[in-house]
């Protein structure tokens, strides 16, 4: 259930930030009902998932502090994916995320000759950085 909620959300919010550079509210809220109830159905685990929504918080601080340098749907999306993850997921999670973002950045400035205050969608990192562990457990079945 976890693997399909967030990549569904991820899926859809990650088209909707490259098109709009926006997500959906609605979506996002959606997803996070079902996720506080995905976290209700597994109350032995509750305080550690409920602590996956902490990345986001943190986040949502970095943007503020740094005048929106990473935007509220950033901070908003990996709170709301985080509940499903726990903790310690969410943070290898969006590490993964930050270090795709950063080659990102680093080949769109040697290639294309930008400047480093280029802003990019951020959601379509985050799906890479769910999706490549996924790929490679499913390539590790395979072989044996």
């Amino acid at each position: 259930m976890e693997q399909i909620c967030v990549l569904s959300f991820l899926g859809i919010n990650s088209c909707l930030d490259l098109r709009r550079r926006r997500i959906s509210l609605i979506l996002t809220a959606f997803y996070a009902a079902l996720g506080i109830f995905y976290l209700a159905l597994d109350g032995q685990r509750l305080p550690l998932l409920l602590a996956g929504g902490v990345p986001g918080l943190l986040l949502l601080c970095v943007g503020k502090v740094s005048g929106g340098s990473l935007g509220l749907g950033d901070g908003l999306t990996v709170l709301v994916a985080g509940l499903y993850m726990g903790i310690w997921k969410a943070l290898e999670w969006v590490t993964l995320a930050v270090l795709l973002a950063a080659a990102w950045a680093v080949v769109v400035m040697v290639c294309k000759k930008k400047g480093g205050k280029e802003s990019f969608p951020f959601v379509p990192f985050l799906l890479a950085a769910y999706v490549i562990p996924l790929a490679v457990q499913v390539a590790e079945g395979v072989e044996r």
